[in-house]
This record gives C-alpha cells, structure tokens and sequence, in this order.
C-alpha cells in the first residue's frame, strides 16, 4: 500500500466518524425530546395537552428508529469498505424533492355505527406520520368521528 492510499483511507474513516457523530448527536436529541414528551404526558391535565404529547412521543420514537437504522447501515457499509467490498456506482441515488399535500384517507364506517347509532359520538385523535429514508414529518392531529368520510391532512410537507 503506498503513502497516497494510506491517506486516502485515513481521510475516508475520518469522515465515515463525522458523519457517525453527526447521527448518534440526532439520536441523543431525539432520546432527550422523548423523555421531555414523557414527561409532560405524565403531567397533562388537559386532553388536547395530552394528545400533542402523545404525537410528539410517537414522532421522536419513529425518528429514532430512522436514525438507528441509517447508522446501522453507515456502519455496514464501513465494514464492507474495510473488508475490500467496494459500493457499487451505479447504486448512488439521485437526490429529489416531493411534496406532498391534502392528504386524504377514505374511511369506512359498519352500517351500524354509521346508520344506526344515534348515541354519543366517539371521537379519535389522528395525525400522518411520513417517513421518507431517516426523514420523518408528521401532519397535525385531526379529530375524526363517524360523521366524517375520509380524514383530510391540509399540511404541505417537502421531502
């Protein structure tokens, strides 16, 4: 191996260590923002309190496992590099923006809870998670009850 490979391997690990740091510093913030939603869940005394630390527990969860999952890979993908295993070139992706918005899902209700029912309304508290690679956005929380045909989410979100 001469000096040239050396360095340019050196330089290759240095910034495979960047990059790791970079994703287990995420990982620490979203561990710290999921401990702060704990928290206030635990300490809610108004529904709608509640409900927003609810979301803000369920979308730390998710980005955490995003970010596992892409240092996993980072790690594999350095174990393979380190072994001789070159990444292909035709494998690179090409990198976009989507947007999304109005959102809609089509709900279907039993003919007995739709028709039928004239009681009190059951009302649940949904919101959108999208995960796009280790990106994760969520919608607002929409309340939704049987005399609703489908959940609209008006959020625009960029991916």
């Amino acid at each position: 191996m001469n000096i040239h490979q050396h360095d340019s391997k050196n330089i290759l690990f240095s910034t495979h260590l960047e990059q790791e740091g970079e994703v287990l510093r995420q990982i620490e913030r979203e561990v710290r923002m999921r401990e702060g939603a704990s928290k206030l869940l635990a300490a809610c005394s108004r529904r709608e309190q509640a409900l927003e630390a609810s979301k803000s527990l369920l979308t730390c969860s998710a980005r955490i496992l995003a970010l596992l999952s892409q240092l996993q890979r980072m790690r594999k993908a350095q174990i393979l590099q380190r072994v001789g295993h070159r990444p292909s070139e035709e494998a690179v992706p090409s990198l976009g923006k989507v947007s999304l918005s109005d959102l809609r899902v089509p709900l279907m209700w039993k003919d007995s809870e739709y028709f039928k029912n004239k009681g009190e309304l059951q009302r649940c508290a949904v919101f959108c998670l999208l995960q796009c690679g280790t990106e994760i956005h969520d919608t607002d929380v929409v309340m939704v009850d049987r005399t609703l045909t489908d959940i609209c989410f008006e959020d625009t979100i960029i991916l």
